[in-house]
């Protein structure tokens, strides 16, 4: 009897969040540096972003507030105020 490997393959891609990450840089063109927001405006804009070309949501950028926080963070460009207000500090051109 031939004993066989199974094979890993891995839950997500290398570009997991990449259109998560493009539409966030669309939501900090809407703002000035310093501008404060509730985490809940930008998760909406993420779930109600359209695809380019089409009038559908896009099938990628949805999330909710838990990822949005981590992904706000990896980024740099945000800090929590804390109570679901963070502040865009800039950083897009």
């Amino acid at each position: 009897m031939q004993t066989t490997e199974a094979k890993v393959i891995p839950m997500a891609g290398h570009n997991k969040n990449y259109y998560r990450i493009i539409a966030i840089e669309e939501y900090a063109r809407t703002l000035s540096s310093g501008d404060r927001f509730h985490i809940k405006d930008c998760c909406e804009f993420l779930n109600k972003r359209k695809a380019k070309g089409t009038n559908r949501v896009h099938k990628q950028s949805q999330t909710h507030t838990q990822q949005l926080a981590m992904l706000l963070k990896r980024i740099g460009w945000f800090s929590s105020l804390g109570n679901g207000i963070w502040v865009y500090e800039g950083g897009l051109k």
